[in-house]
């Protein structure tokens, strides 16, 4: 990180501890700049406690919860980040699938890369197949659909993964009729 990275960091997390005093809006900003700067430099779990903090002010901030879902899914919260994914996209999937990996810092592809390169054992879990097909949903529609698909085989009964799974088909369709 660069000096100037480095100071603002500092003097959001100094800023950060005076929060309770600031008036809301001012403390709304700080919890989401301190978030941001967490999640650029790869603290999962400290992005997660401050995107939470301005999430509980501004419940309606899709970038905060695209942020919050990568947390969950890095810090093993798999039913928030289902949770929060299926509300995300019953609003605005095109939001997730629209992130860019360098405009939004979006870390989902070395994400994606350095999990699916883990055992094979690994592979044949739910979460696995849930946190893998959440993350591949900002980079590619098919292969988040086709990891839904090995979690619904899975799980056939689980009603989260048959809403995501009739979004993600509504999706494809619409995406094939386009070309």
């Amino acid at each position: 990180m660069s000096l100037l990275c480095n100071l603002l960091f500092f003097m959001v997390l100094f800023l950060a501890r005076s929060l309770p005093d600031l008036p809301q809006k001012n403390g709304i900003v700080m919890y989401e700049m301190l978030g941001n700067q967490y999640f650029m430099s790869r603290q999962y779990s400290r992005a997660t406690m401050a995107l939470e903090r301005a999430l509980q002010s501004d419940p309606d901030n899709m970038g905060i919860q695209r942020k919050l879902i990568i947390c969950y899914c890095q810090i093993g919260k798999v039913d928030d980040a289902l949770h929060m994914f299926i509300s995300l996209i019953k609003s605005d999937i095109d939001f997730i699938m629209s992130a860019d990996p360098i405009l939004d810092d979006c870390p989902c592809p070395d994400l994606i890369y350095n999990m699916e390169a883990q055992i094979s054992d690994e592979r044949q879990s739910l979460d696995f197949n849930l946190i893998i097909g959440i993350l591949w949903l900002f980079c590619d529609l098919e292969r988040s659909f086709e990891y839904f698909h090995k979690a619904q085989v899975m799980d056939p009964n689980n009603t989260n993964i048959k809403s995501i799974m009739l979004f993600l088909s509504n999706r494809l369709e619409k995406e094939k009729t386009r070309h």
